[in-house]
């Protein structure tokens, strides 16, 4: 289920919600950081009532992913603890709380809530975790725990970008 459409004028402009971001309605362009934060902030009450009538928990983590791919990060967070309270463990739901608390300047926590699960194989949880690392100046644990991502067939083009952040900072570790 996706989110219905929705659209909001601000400043002069109208602006359409699609479920999975904002695009200017005039323009059919992605508006500018600052703009979509200001009606996330508008849209939130209304998506938190359509949240709350899910109780199929595909659906929910489905919207935590969306919510986390446009930005509204504390949405993210609130679905997959919902998803988490029935299917605890979920590594698709523990990647997307990862990667929301980080957003939210809270790496210690990301790596608190997801510990229990740090033997996980699922590569957007490792790289979500390594990038949590990062945050924090763990270099050498968070290029081991990359490692594990990379070791594994497939693309793992959000792994490179944490390779590449600890190559950036700390290159002794791959000289």
């Amino acid at each position: 289920m996706n989110s219905a459409t929705h659209t909001i004028a601000l400043e002069g402009r109208t602006y359409t919600w699609n479920g999975k971001g904002w695009v200017d309605a005039r323009t059919f362009t992605k508006p500018p950081q600052v703009v979509i934060l200001e009606l996330n902030k508008l849209l939130a009450g209304q998506l938190r009532h359509e949240d709350e009538a899910i109780e199929d928990s595909s659906q929910l983590l489905e919207r935590a992913r969306m919510a986390r791919d446009s930005g509204q990060w504390a949405r993210a967070q609130a679905l997959v603890t919902r998803v988490l309270a029935t299917r605890p463990g979920d590594p698709g739901s523990l990647a997307i709380l990862c990667s929301a608390l980080r957003a939210q300047g809270t790496p210690e926590l990301a790596l608190e809530m997801t510990e229990p699960f740090k033997g996980s194989s699922y590569p957007p949880l490792l790289t979500s975790r390594a990038a949590a690392l990062c945050d924090l100046g763990q270099w050498e644990e968070a290029k081991q725990v990359i490692g594990r991502v990379l070791a594994q067939p497939g693309e793992h083009a959000e792994a490179w970008a944490v390779v590449h952040r600890v190559k950036s900072a700390c290159p002794k570790l791959y000289g």
